[in-house]
C-alpha cells in the first residue's frame, strides 16, 4: 500500500492524459473542472489508487501463451509432413486462438475495473456536491429565518388576516394588536427561554400567555386571571400578575417589564 500511495501518480500536478486515463479522457481544451462540477485531477487519482489495491489484492491473471500445448502438438506430429513451418504454425493455432481469446477476456476484465472505479469516484464527488447544496440551503434558510425575519412575518400574517374580517366580525387579539402579539411571539418568548433574571426565569415557570380576550366585547378580563400566575398584555406590552389579598399584602394587579422584569403595582 505504501509503494501504491507513493507513486507519482498521486503527487498533485502533471497531465491526466495518462496511465489509468489513458483512453477514457481527452482534456484538450478544457479545465481542471467540469460543468458537473467534477475534478478530473482527482478522478484520475482516485481510480488509479482504486485499480491498483483491486490488481494488489485480487489480480487478474497475466496471459501467457500455452507453449506447452504448442509442444504437444509438435511432437504429436498432427501437422507433421507439410514442412517445418507449416508443422510449427499448425500447431500453433489453436494455443494462439485461446491465447488471444484469453487475453481479451483480461483486456476487459482490466477496462471494467477502471470504469468501476470512475463511477466510484464520479459518484462519490456528485453526492459530496448534492450535499454541500443541501448544507448551504439549510444554512441560507436559517439565516434568512431570524427572528426578525419571523416577526415581521408574523405581523403582515396577523394584519392580513385582520384586512379580511368582514363588516360584522370582530378582530381577535392577533388582527387587533397585531404588531404587539407578533413581538411577543418571536421576541419575548425566546428571552424567557434564554434569561437567567430569577424573576424572568419565574415568569417563564408560570407564564399562562396572553391575558384573556373577549372578541365580542374587545376586551380584556383581568378577573378570570389565574392568581399567581404571569400573563402577557399586548397593550401595555408587558407581563402582569394578579394576586389576591392577604392578611400580609393587599394585592392587586402587578406589571413586570418585559426586558428587565421590574415589578410595579398597577395604578388604575
Amino acid at each position: 500500500m505504501a509503494r501504491i500511495l507513493k507513486r507519482p501518480m498521486f503527487n498533485r500536478g502533471g497531465s491526466t492524459n495518462n496511465g489509468i486515463m489513458t483512453g477514457l479522457v481527452d482534456r484538450t481544451g478544457f479545465a481542471n473542472g467540469t460543468q458537473l462540477g467534477i475534478d478530473r485531477d482527482r478522478t484520475a487519482e482516485e481510480m488509479q489508487l482504486l485499480v491498483d489495491l483491486q490488481n494488489q489484492f485480487a489480480p487478474i491473471p497475466k496471459t501467457r501463451l500455452p507453449l506447452g500445448e504448442i509442444g504437444l502438438n509438435i511432437i504429436s506430429g498432427q501437422y507433421a509432413g507439410d514442412g517445418l513451418l507449416k508443422n510449427l504454425a499448425g500447431s500453433a493455432t489453436d494455443p494462439y486462438k485461446k491465447f488471444v481469446a484469453a487475453d481479451d477476456a483480461r483486456d476487459l476484465a482490466l477496462a471494467k475495473r477502471k470504469a468501476s472505479a470512475l463511477s466510484t469516484s464520479v459518484g462519490q464527488q456528485f453526492a459530496e456536491r448534492i450535499a454541500r447544496a443541501k448544507a448551504l440551503a439549510t444554512s441560507k434558510m436559517q439565516k434568512d429565518y431570524t427572528p426578525q425575519r419571523a416577526y415581521e412575518t408574523q405581523v403582515a400574517a396577523n394584519i392580513e388576516s385582520a384586512g379580511k374580517l368582514k363588516s360584522f366580525e370582530k378582530p381577535d387579539i392577533n388582527q387587533k394588536y397585531p404588531r404587539a402579539t407578533a413581538e411577543y411571539d418571536t421576541y419575548i418568548l425566546r428571552n424567557l427561554r434564554s434569561t437567567t433574571n430569577e424573576t424572568g426565569q419565574l415568569i417563564a415557570a408560570n407564564n399562562m400567555g396572553f391575558v384573556p380576550f373577549d372578541p365580542k366585547t374587545q376586551t380584556f378580563d383581568y378577573g378570570s386571571m389565574r392568581p399567581g400566575a404571569f400573563y402577557y398584555d399586548p397593550r401595555i406590552r408587558s407581563f402582569v400578575q394578579r394576586m389576591p389579598a392577604s392578611d400580609d399584602d393587599e394585592g392587586g394587579i402587578f406589571i413586570y417589564d418585559k426586558n428587565t422584569f421590574k415589578k410595579r403595582k398597577f395604578e388604575k
